[in-house]
């Protein structure tokens, strides 16, 4: 429930703050740096599957990519900085395992989105 309702409020100051001249200074003209940088910044943002939702519909709705967005929705809830802690305790303090998790899920999850933007 926090989530959702953190993800709503981000959305809403995306709405307020972030401008369309913002999106297409910040995205990367090239596809796949857009999608690198829309999954980076997934990386780093402390969201969960439910609260990612409203922002990345906020961010197409400003003209962030598709292609980008998926990225960003994809790395947000899989490899964000309170899940890798997390995958880190459960399994006992292993730096290994947590970044195992991280490397391999950015890996999964850029690769879904290049072969979904060849059809986008």
């Amino acid at each position: 429930m926090f989530c959702s309702v953190l993800g709503v409020i981000i959305s809403g100051l995306i709405q307020l703050f972030i401008t369309e001249d913002h999106i297409k200074q910040w995205i990367p003209k090239n596809k796949y740096l857009a999608i690198i940088m829309g999954g980076l910044l997934g990386a780093i943002f402390p969201g969960c599957e439910c609260g990612i939702v409203p922002i990345v519909r906020r961010l197409l709705n400003k003209g962030v990519p598709t292609y980008a967005a998926i990225g960003f929705m994809l790395t947000g809830p899989l490899i964000n900085p309170l899940v890798i802690l997390s995958t880190y305790i459960a399994f006992g303090n292993d730096l290994k395992i947590a970044f195992l998790r991280m490397g391999l899920g950015f890996i999964i999850a850029l690769t879904i989105v290049v072969v979904m933007s060849l059809f986008i």
